[in-house]
């Protein structure tokens, strides 16, 4: 195509975490592959990667943070912006209306939006015949979190094109929410060919005092019910008490002073086991970490095709994780990873003790994964047919 055309992607924010760094890394293909056009960015709310967003940017950034929190801007007055968009004493929809109405002004060609919470700030521009392309990577939890399940199903298929982040996300959106078949098409998540990896194993092993002689294991998650960190020394007790093995759990996320690690802590102590578990404070540098794990656990109780997952597949390691908890089901099954039955501690305990036991068969799970992840959810195959879909509209 020679004539640019103008994009308004949309983010829920800007924080390092799955959706965030996904829809990052699709803008950075886009700006490169795609000279003829010309992209917006709009964030809900920022985050570490404002900065990032912001040099993707072709116009200045702009944060619709409807929460009024104190914000720093690139080449932006905020409190004139501030007083613009959102005065206090308006409601999140008025903001919506008034954010929304400026942008139209700018007659975009398409909107993308990433993930179920930007859907609401996709409709005005739906409504007003702009192609809108919503990619949804969350299940129930993630989707009634946002909004209640009365305006799901009234508004789930006001959109041109819903990119659902999985199959189980896809079924979820048609057979929960009623949404149109004909306007969900699942595209996975992927990561990028080449992982950055800042320190070496040794480096990262000698910083947390673990000994060569320690197998370990862990998560990566933000720490929350729906992510199952709570159930981390549950599963450490029970490894403890059923095997008589070195190992170190490690327990990536969150921040030391949020409520569920410190209650992660206390059932640790508790239980005996707060030897055995390292609490990594969330950081720009979570591969470093994935990269020493022997195995890596998705505790999950829903997940739609969590990134970390797919990291670890890229660094070879085997993953564990539990039935009927989303994405993670559809890339593990038929012997791809282990999958316990829902919430068994009792049996993932024994999986991983398994694994722990045999260097070969975490060796044989960690290469077949990693080969699915190469054949199957390669980012160039990927992109391309966000790609593909994005022109279509166009």
């Amino acid at each position: 195509m020679s004539e640019t055309k103008k994009i308004l992607l949309i983010s829920h924010e800007a924080s390092l975490s799955g959706a965030p760094i996904l829809v990052l890394s699709l803008l950075k293909k886009l700006k490169q592959q795609r000279k003829d056009f010309t992209i917006d960015v709009l964030l809900l709310r920022p985050g570490q990667l404002y900065e990032d967003f912001a040099k993707l940017s072709d116009n200045k950034i702009l944060v619709a943070n409807h929460f009024n929190q104190s914000l720093s801007f690139v080449n932006r007055n905020f409190k004139k912006l501030q007083n613009a968009f959102f005065p206090k004493q308006e409601s999140k929809e008025q903001q919506i209306e008034k954010v929304t109405g400026k942008l139209l002004q700018n007659n975009y060609d398409l909107v993308y939006a990433n993930t179920a919470e930007t859907l609401e700030w996709t409709i005005p521009f739906y409504k007003k015949n702009i192609p809108t392309i919503v990619a949804i990577h969350e299940l129930t939890f993630g989707m009634e979190s946002s909004y209640p399940k009365d305006f799901i199903l009234k508004n789930i298929s006001n959109v041109s094109m819903i990119i659902a982040g999985s199959n189980a996300v896809a079924d979820n959106l048609i057979n929960r929410y009623n949404a149109d078949p004909k306007k969900v098409t699942a595209i996975h998540s992927f990561v990028d060919e080449k992982l950055e990896i800042q320190k070496d194993k040794q480096q990262i092993k000698k910083e947390l005092n673990i000994t060569g002689s320690d197998i370990i294991l862990g998560i990566a998650s933000s720490q929350e019910l729906r992510k199952g960190t709570d159930l981390v020394p549950l599963l450490v007790k029970k490894i403890s008490d059923k095997a008589d093995i070195n190992f170190k759990f490690i327990n990536l996320g969150g921040s030391s002073k949020s409520g569920p690690v410190k209650c992660s802590k206390i059932d640790a102590e508790k239980l005996g086991v707060e030897d055995k578990i390292i609490y990594v404070d969330h950081n720009k540098t979570p591969n470093d970490y994935i990269n020493i794990f022997d195995i890596f656990l998705l505790l999950s109780r829903e997940d739609p095709f969590p990134l970390v997952m797919l990291t670890a597949a890229k660094l070879h390691k085997p993953i564990v994780a539990f039935e009927k908890s989303g994405g993670a089901v559809e890339f593990l099954e038929n012997g791809h990873g282990i999958l316990a039955p829902y919430l068994d501690l009792d049996t993932m305990a024994n999986e991983v003790i398994k694994l722990m036991k045999d260097s070969g068969l975490r060796e044989t799970y960690g290469e077949s994964i990693n080969k699915r992840l190469e054949n199957e959810y390669s980012d160039k195959e990927l992109t391309n047919k966000i790609f593909t879909l994005i022109d279509s509209f166009l």
